[in-house]
């Protein structure tokens, strides 16, 4: 009698977990859904909401040395592993097996767009700024291209030596300038730059950095060529600040850079756009392009070069088109249509905010 007691008992606990476990999935998808059709919504909730989340978040991550985020990320693919085993072994139920893994999936989910994610659905630069865009043709690109290397050009200087920490202070004090144009809050978390755990296995992919959405934490590879570190840093800097397209990342990183009173820290925006302009150029004025390159002072092209043929040295072709693959679909499932290719849409970006943000 006890035991028919128990398996009913048994049976309507499982009955009542599948059902919250139901209630609660469907609460996370249509969350999802319903900020992804309304970008006003989630642009409230970037400005309102988002920047208690990532202090919150940025400080319980900032008291650990190591990446939270990386430790994290370890432990659920070893989860999902341990799932599939006790399943293949039949310590497990199918049902249990399904509960489980649709349980952490559900959370994955939750975590990853309340924690940040719901920036992929905001509004657009230009609705955020108010600023009109340019139309993207040869005539404002040759302008732009014609400005944009003169001021290059100047800036140059050579650089060696780096005090990562007195860089990303200055970073700091740039952002704090610029931040109500850019039309982000300001502060949002504590921005400390973690060491990546698996800095070989990202090199060997061509991740020179990239942002931790869980934990908040910024992750910078240490085998990035020191006038690029910069950029890197402001890049990513933006996506903690709740800007979530590459484009605009590249974008709000270039003006923090070139606002900042270090000489370096200017030229390592100029080095880190130059590459996107050239490209653009090459596709949309193909006859012009060897004049354009052969404007940019040697130096600038020199230190180009020894950053592609740095990064060569390393990448594992394999490894490298997996990621890329892999990213390209990640964004696209996001809505960013143009997937990798949203990098170099900074261009039109840029060619549009020329005259509309203090831009050195």
């Amino acid at each position: 009698m006890k035991q028919t007691t128990r398996r009913i008992s048994k049976r309507f606990e499982n009955k009542r977990n599948f059902i919250s476990l139901f209630i609660f999935s469907a609460v996370v998808i249509v969350s999802v859904i319903l900020f992804s059709r309304n970008a006003s919504l989630s642009e409230w909730y970037m400005i309102k909401i988002y920047p208690s989340v990532a202090t919150f978040l940025s400080t319980i991550s900032s008291l650990f040395p190591f990446s939270v985020y990386d430790v994290f990320i370890v432990i659920a693919v070893l989860y999902l592993l341990k799932l599939i085993l006790f399943l293949i072994i039949r310590r497990t139920s199918f049902k249990s097996f399904l509960f489980s893994l649709v349980r952490f999936v559900t959370i994955l989910i939750a975590w990853f767009y309340f924690s940040w994610g719901i920036s992929y659905f905001r509004k657009d630069y230009y609705n955020r700024t108010n600023i009109p865009e340019t139309a993207f043709n040869s005539d404002n690109l040759r302008e732009f291209t014609s400005h944009f290397i003169t001021q290059a050009n100047n800036s140059y200087v050579e650089f060696e030596v780096m005090e990562k920490e007195e860089i990303r202070k200055e970073i700091e004090k740039a952002y704090k300038r610029v931040h109500e144009p850019l039309a982000i809050n300001w502060p949002n978390g504590k921005r400390r730059v973690k060491k990546m755990v698996f800095e070989s296995l990202f090199t060997k992919m061509g991740i020179s950095g990239y942002y931790g959405p869980f934990f908040n934490e910024i992750h910078i590879n240490n085998y990035s060529l020191n006038f690029t570190y910069p950029f890197t840093l402001a890049h990513e800097m933006a996506h903690q600040f709740g800007i979530a397209k590459e484009s605009e990342a590249n974008l709000y990183a270039y003006i923090v850079c070139i606002n900042s009173e270090d000489e370096r820290i200017r030229y390592s925006a100029y080095a880190s756009i130059i590459s996107y302009l050239l490209n653009d150029v090459r596709a949309l004025m193909p006859d012009e392009y060897e004049e354009v390159i052969n404007s940019v002072k040697p130096e600038i092209i020199d230190d180009l070069q020894r950053n592609r043929k740095h990064w060569l040295s390393a990448r594992n072709e394999t490894l490298s088109d997996v990621q890329n693959k892999a990213y390209d679909a990640y964004l696209k499932g996001n809505r960013i249509s143009s997937g990798r290719e949203n990098y170099s849409e900074v261009v039109g970006l840029l060619i549009s905010s020329y005259d509309s943000l203090t831009i050195k």
